[in-house]
């Protein structure tokens, strides 16, 4: 399967790729809304990381990635602190809204970056990616109706998730220039499961034997989608595969109405569309400014050497 699927194109290789893995994530949507009926999500969240540990035990025990030796522990703790906030309201978000609406809403997270790099990295946003940033929260408007009394408690955490996720890959990109993806996958897993265990004791409820393997099925597809994720746009072009990730919708309001008989309202397929053609908008600016600085940097003379 793997020598077929070298053999196309690097882009529908990363197409492949995305798909899949929004497949995986949205049966990892699934068994986290399974799970809630039994266990509170930040008990969930918990066995997440608890488990997540276990799978890279064997690799910290053969020296291939030894923690300790890292030099941005600071930095790890403040990565993880927000990572783990944004899992948590992820699971919340999942258990409180249906799962295409809590889908649609956490695409908003490209919008939420913007405002992040604005506010916390002084990044100079033009006319045109502000402009798209705004209509992106205009079609959160619409998913989300606030002037219809219709605006949910868990559609407020869903956001609360799209923008703690935002700061959270700011930290992993700062993070990515000295530590490797396995270092910083491994901080998070140590420090996630400080960080929930004192909270997961105090809503503490056993779950049952199906309850145990939505568990260990939840941290295995999470880490198997993240995978596919980075695979996605490891071989691919970030402009040409993106618009891939958003094929979770059709994905959630399948299932959504498969298992639960749920159907979003027309306002959700609206308002998701604008937030969608935003954040392949802004994606696609990126890109572009990307590519220019590049191009800069490739004409640009070498200095002179002092005399």
């Amino acid at each position: 399967m793997l020598v077929w699927l070298r053999r196309l194109p690097p882009n529908v290789q990363g197409a492949l790729w995305l798909v899949s893995g929004g497949f995986i994530f949205t049966s990892t949507g699934v068994m986290i809304r399974l799970l809630s009926e039994q266990i509170e999500s930040v008990q969930t969240a918990f066995f997440r990381a608890v488990i997540g540990l276990a799978l890279l035990l064997p690799l910290i025990l053969a020296g291939q990635v030894k923690p300790w030796h890292s030099k941005r522990l600071a930095g790890h703790f403040w990565r993880t602190l927000m990572g783990t906030t944004s899992m948590v309201l992820g699971f919340y978000a999942v258990s409180m809204l249906p799962l295409a609406d809590a889908t649609a809403i956490a695409f908003s997270q490209p919008l939420f970056s913007v405002l992040v790099a604005v506010v916390l990295t002084q990044e100079k946003v033009r006319w045109r990616r502000w402009t798209a940033t705004v209509v992106g929260f205009a079609g959160v408007l619409v998913m989300v109706r606030p002037g219809e009394g219709s605006l949910q408690l868990g559609a407020l955490v869903a956001l609360a998730n799209a923008a703690t996720v935002a700061i959270s890959i700011l930290l992993v990109k700062r993070l990515s220039d000295s530590e490797t993806p396995l270092m910083i996958l491994t901080q998070f897993a140590i420090f996630s499961t400080l960080l929930l265990a004192l909270p997961a004791v105090w809503v503490w409820r056993w779950p049952d034997a199906w309850g145990w393997v939505l568990a260990a099925g939840i941290a295995l597809t999470a880490t198997v989608g993240q995978y596919f994720w980075v695979q996605a746009f490891k071989v691919g072009e970030m402009s040409a595969v993106a618009p891939f990730e958003y094929l979770r919708l059709p994905f959630a309001v399948f299932v959504g109405w498969l298992i639960w008989g749920e159907m979003p309202v027309i306002w959700t397929y609206v308002g998701a569309a604008i937030v969608i053609a935003s954040a392949l908008y802004i994606a696609h600016r990126e890109h572009q400014l990307a590519r220019q600085r590049r191009r800069a940097a490739a004409v640009r003379p070498p200095e002179s050497p002092a005399p």
